[in-house]
């Protein structure tokens, strides 16, 4: 239960911010909406406010938002109820008749809301449970280790190395690296006592630099709100190069191929709630970033896609021809159809088979 829960949780917070993002530009800009869905499939409630109808529908795997003048000409053609409907609607409200510029904000707004929720998530995560720094202070010394030789023991503080102080813990890795097979004087303090010890650092290839052979303690440091934001948006920006450095790796065949449908994202998003609902969080902000990226893959089923049909259409001067986006939206509805039927059988080779 706890599974299920967590990734309705997930995946119903992502899809709510996406769709409210479309959804919000829309209404900025005057555009008729006519219905706002989470879900797809048979209709489980809703609610009409101000001429929009908001649903809520069995299967949570999407959303839309329906405006007006928004579907192809082929589609009214097959629907005329709502051709007639669409017909009543000012040319002033329609989706197609807006400027390139608010068009493309309509849809480019859904990828920005997830990773702008991310960013939020990601800083009460930080308000709430501090971050993670690097002390001076050694938490195990290797056996064997050129640290261990020179008579390093658990609980030892690195004050200066060569006579530079400290004043990051990420000096000591700098610093240390920098003095390959060269003797470094490391001034130490132990409970009351401070002194020197000298030694060799050797190099490591399995990290490629030079070690001692030492790990530095951890500590949890409380931040303001302000650093919070500035931790937040800072952690958007490593996991967003993350993402793209992982894409491009598989792409390259540098790294394999591996992808994680929705029994892959709620066995990991029920691992997350069991560690707390904090942890549920930053796996939420991770998945809206992932989707917000994703999101602007230049797909026609997807935003990317989206934004690039506008892209040819201000290039031409005129949109494409129905059938044309008909036979691009066909082509991009099997491209992700054949990612979800990898990731689900990933997903099944890593729950089940073990």
């Amino acid at each position: 239960m706890i599974t299920f829960f967590a990734f309705i949780f997930v995946l119903g917070i992502a899809i709510l911010f996406h769709e409210f993002g479309h959804f919000i530009i829309a209404k900025i800009s005057g555009i008729r909406v006519f219905k706002f869905s989470l879900g797809f499939g048979p209709k489980i409630a809703g609610i009409t406010w101000k001429g929009t109808e908001y649903i809520l529908c069995l299967f949570p795997f999407g959303g839309y938002v329906k405006m007006a003048g928004e579907r192809s000409q082929t589609e009214m053609e097959n629907d005329r109820s709502e051709a007639e409907i669409e017909e009543d609607v000012p040319i002033s409200q329609r989706f197609d008749k807006k400027p390139f510029l608010i068009r493309t904000a309509v849809i480019i707004n859904g990828p920005i809301m997830n990773v702008v929720l991310a960013m939020f998530l990601l800083m009460l995560v930080f308000l709430f449970t501090g971050i993670t720094t690097v002390s001076n202070s050694i938490a195990d010394v290797a056996p064997g280790s050129p640290a261990a030789l020179a008579g390093l023991e658990n609980g030892d503080q690195i004050i200066a190395i060569n006579s530079v102080l400290i004043e990051n813990a990420e000096d000591i890795s700098n610093i240390i690296n920098s003095n390959r097979d060269s003797v470094i004087s490391l001034e130490i303090k132990r409970n009351k006592d401070v002194f020197d010890i000298n030694l060799i650092p050797e190099y490591n290839e399995e990290y490629d630099r030079a070690m001692i052979g030492i790990t530095l303690d951890l500590q949890i440091k409380k931040i303001s709100l302000i650093d919070s934001i500035k931790k937040s948006i800072h952690t958007t920006g490593e996991i967003l190069v993350l993402i793209i450095k992982g894409f491009l790796e598989m792409f390259t065949g540098k790294m394999p191929v591996e992808l994680a449908g929705p029994l892959g994202i709620a066995q990991m998003a029920g691992e997350a709630a069991k560690f707390g609902f904090l942890n549920l969080l930053f796996f939420t902000a991770l998945i809206n970033i992932f989707l917000g990226f994703i999101n602007l893959f230049p797909i026609p089923i997807l935003d990317g896609g989206q934004i690039l049909l506008l892209i040819i259409e201000k290039i031409k001067g005129k949109p494409l021809k129905p059938e044309h986006v008909n036979f691009l939206y066909i082509i991009g509805i099997a491209l992700i159809v054949t990612i979800f039927i990898i990731a689900t059988y990933q997903d099944i080779l890593r729950i089940f088979i073990k």
